[in-house]
């Protein structure tokens, strides 16, 4: 039975009641049990069938909630992850730059450590070579002002 004939039953009922004599003093009515209770009855037997599509209908549309809820959820973790990877290659980027920028200024500080020491190294080396120079040159101009004597 479907929905149109449960309303028309009810609509049956609510006729067959007004439709009946009325009792003086009083808001009572006399009906004819018989075709009351053949229409209740009638009702009773429809409402299963109407109840069960309503909960038919019900659970769909509770499992569309439930499949759309999942399906946000899904979507929601994918972004979550997405953006987790994201947050995390910046990260990494940013350590390789740091680490980049460590490695570069201790590469400079130490090329110029070692043209420091070289440059000492060099002074030495030509202070020693001027003072040998120098000794030489002594003993060259001792050496000629003896030979003029």
């Amino acid at each position: 039975m479907n929905r149109m004939n449960l309303l028309l039953l009810l609509d049956r009922l609510e006729q067959l009641i007004q439709s009946s004599p009325r009792v003086p003093l009083g808001n009572r009515c006399l009906v004819d049990t018989r075709e009351v209770l053949d229409i209740v009855n009638k009702i009773r037997t429809a409402l299963p069938e109407e109840v069960q599509r309503a909960d038919r209908q019900a659970s769909d549309s509770d499992r569309l909630i439930e499949q759309g809820q999942q399906e946000a959820e899904r979507i929601v973790r994918e972004a979550e992850e997405y953006v987790s990877r994201l947050v995390s290659e910046s990260e990494v980027l940013r350590r390789a730059q740091a680490e980049a920028k460590k490695i570069l200024e201790d590469a400079q500080r130490r090329a110029k450590e070692l043209e420091d020491g070289a440059d000492a190294y060099a002074d030495g080396v030509l202070r020693n070579l001027q003072d040998a120079l120098e000794r030489t040159l002594r003993t060259v101009k001792k050496g000629r002002s003896e030979l003029h004597r």
